[in-house]
């Protein structure tokens, strides 16, 4: 096998959530530099232009849609719209993800519910809305980002949603194995992006959460890019059921 074209994605049909900012955003950017046609999601559609801008470079097929995922019916609308314009789905990448802070009287119910519908409901229609395109494809991928937080814990509701995406991606990767669809899920650290950056722009917050990760660092989004990449490729066909930790060494550190 040619190494390099392994790990291409030229052509593949990729449905991308959260591809406005963040982590999702640098996924698209890695996918489009591979090769593949997006479908890129945001809330708001006009929240993607810069990603658009940055992707123009690469002259690949990328198309956005706007969908507010905690809404039910927007999954199984939007990966009809999503197939319907790139001629069918290979890769869908679940990266859309909201955080909740704990105010005074701790976490109020219309947070845990927005966590809930849009951190684990919304992965898990998107897939099932997308399980026929993905039955038709050769190269059929799911990636889901969960956190390693997932396995450290937590005293808020973010910590057990992702656990229990995690548990989802591994159980869906065993029924949908004999069918050619690979499933697997990257467990982020602690990332620098624009969501993060109000904790690590304070040196204090910032030396101390760094003195818990091995490497001595903390990542970018292109660390978790790259190993989105891998895992849609060929270079990964015999990966599946798996959730990789991308945090430089945090989740061993207690």
């Amino acid at each position: 096998m040619n190494t390099d074209a392994s790990f291409r994605l030229d052509g593949r049909r990729a449905l991308i959530t959260g591809a406005s900012r963040g982590i999702g955003q640098a996924i698209a950017t890695e996918f489009a530099r591979a090769g593949a046609c997006l479908a890129l999601v945001a809330r708001e559609r006009a929240h993607l232009t810069s990603t658009l801008d940055d992707l123009r470079v690469f002259q690949t097929e990328v198309h956005v849609f706007g969908a507010d995922l905690e809404a039910f019916v927007a999954s199984a609308d939007l990966v009809r719209a999503a197939a319907e314009t790139l001629g069918g789905i290979d890769i869908l990448v679940n990266a859309a993800d909201v955080s909740g802070k704990l105010g005074v009287y701790g976490l109020n119910v219309d947070t845990y519910r927005r966590l809930v519908r849009v951190n684990l409901r919304a992965p898990m229609l998107l897939t099932q809305a997308a399980r026929p395109f993905l039955f038709e494809s050769n190269s059929a991928s799911v990636i889901n980002l969960s956190s390693v937080v997932a396995t450290r814990g937590g005293s808020g509701v973010y910590a057990p949603l992702k656990a229990a995406l995690g548990s989802y991606t591994t159980g869906l990767a065993r029924e949908w194995g004999s069918d050619g669809v690979r499933v697997n899920a990257i467990a982020p650290g602690l990332i620098a992006t624009d969501l993060t950056q109000e904790i690590l722009s304070d040196e204090r917050s910032s030396n101390r959460l760094t003195e818990g990760v091995s490497l001595g660092r903390i990542g970018g989004a292109d660390a978790v890019a790259s190993v989105a990449r891998f895992l849609a490729s060929d270079a990964a066909g015999y990966i599946t059921g798996a959730v990789i930790p991308v945090d430089g060494g945090w989740i061993h550190q207690f």
